[in-house]
């Protein structure tokens, strides 16, 4: 049965208040499968606390996960053991998991589940013992029995296959996409405004990432502008906005040691809404992270006119696309070379990279990622 209304639940209990990676995915999915997959019933199990991330989901196909679930194991536990309950007296068709953590090691109807990258594996130190044990030992098995994961770029599907061992066949590349109409060129007036508001003086580069080390290797980064500024080939800023997460401090110890320390600027968490001024601000993104299922931002900046650097690693060269500069994210001395490149393009170059950078981002949106969703939600539903 190809055809015909699918009733799906979508897990949105680990979204971090919509401050993640993942947590912007479920969102952003689930509202185009509600705005243009009319033939989807889609429901969402997720916490209270982020019910008004969710204003185009109808309070009867809200199901509250219990606040004392909200965090850590006992997240994973209210997954795996009251889920599978839910989803049987629900009726539901389908399940999503968006995270390879949640993953259903026993569901009574098809799962669907999204994994965005194999960190656990690619990146040992990335998590502590628990976590990184959880990922590499556990989380596999659960795989081999989910009958379609969706893997967010091609790299991530790879890796999929090869650390956890799911045939191929069984794993899909659905990229991501952005919100083209939040993540677009901004009016020159309110960029203006922006940078009095935020007392942006001098031209920076930009690196939205949280400050989690080593992963999103703030510190190369901060070494690399180093050797730029002490080499007079920039006077402006490096602004690093993030929710601070493992490794902060060993962050923030290496700004304070920065001979430049007053030039490099740690804005915190800052307002999705508030992105795209930050993006069209700046001179550039540069994106050093070592470890990256897809990579966000790089297309968020492209499609707001702003070039990008971005390391060579994983998937990202395959996001960043023709107009990205990349360089090795391991040597701070091709980071500090890729800067470098940024200050030293022409005005028509500069206007090339921004154009072309505009048109590879247009090409990723959440319809198509929400469709083929839709595709494999009508595959896995008569399989069980």
């Amino acid at each position: 049965m190809e055809g015909g209304r699918v009733k799906v639940l979508l897990s949105g209990g680990m979204i971090q208040g919509g401050r993640s990676g993942v947590g912007r995915y479920v969102i952003c999915l689930a509202e185009a499968l509600v705005a243009e997959q009319p033939d989807v019933e889609l429901h969402v199990a997720g916490l209270d606390e982020d019910r008004a991330l969710f204003p185009f989901i109808p309070d009867e196909r809200w199901l509250s996960i219990p606040p004392s679930f909200a965090r850590g194991p006992l997240n994973l536990a209210w997954h795996q053991i009251f889920l599978p309950k839910l989803l049987t007296q629900g009726g539901f068709d389908v399940v999503h998991i968006p995270s390879y953590r949640r993953m259903l090691a026993f569901s009574p109807i098809p799962q669907v589940a999204t994994i965005h990258d194999c960190a656990p594996f690619v990146l040992r130190g990335k998590y502590d013992a628990f976590r990184g044990f959880f990922g590499r030992g556990m989380v596999p098995a659960i795989a081999r029995q989910v009958p379609r994961i969706i893997a967010v770029s091609e790299t991530t599907r790879q890796d999929i296959i090869r650390f956890m061992r799911v045939p191929g066949e069984r794993v899909v590349t659905v990229p991501n996409g952005i919100d083209h109409a939040m993540f677009k060129p901004q009016d020159p007036t309110a960029i203006a405004a922006f940078r009095e508001r935020k007392k942006l003086t001098k031209p920076f580069l930009l690196y939205v990432a949280r400050l989690e080390h080593p992963a999103k290797n703030h510190v190369r980064l901060i070494e690399a502008f180093g050797k730029l500024a002490a080499a007079g080939k920039f006077d402006g800023e490096l602004v690093l906005p993030g929710a601070s997460w493992h490794g902060a401090e060993i962050i923030g110890a290496a700004v304070a040691a920065s001979p430049y320390k007053d030039r490099i600027r740690l804005e915190g968490y800052v307002d999705n809404l508030d992105l795209p001024l930050w993006y069209a601000a700046a001179e550039a993104l540069v994106f050093p992270s070592l470890m990256e299922g897809f990579g966000l931002p790089l297309l968020e900046a492209q499609a707001c006119g702003t070039r990008i650097a971005s390391a060579d690693a994983t998937s990202l060269p395959e996001v960043a696309g023709p107009a990205g500069i990349l360089f090795n994210g391991l040597d701070v001395d091709s980071i500090a070379a890729a800067l470098e490149q940024i200050g030293a393009m022409s005005a028509t170059e500069r206007a090339d990279r921004e154009e072309e950078g505009r048109k590879w981002a247009a090409r990723f949106t959440w319809s198509a990622h929400a469709a083929a969703a839709v595709k494999e939600y009508r595959a896995v539903r008569n399989l069980i």
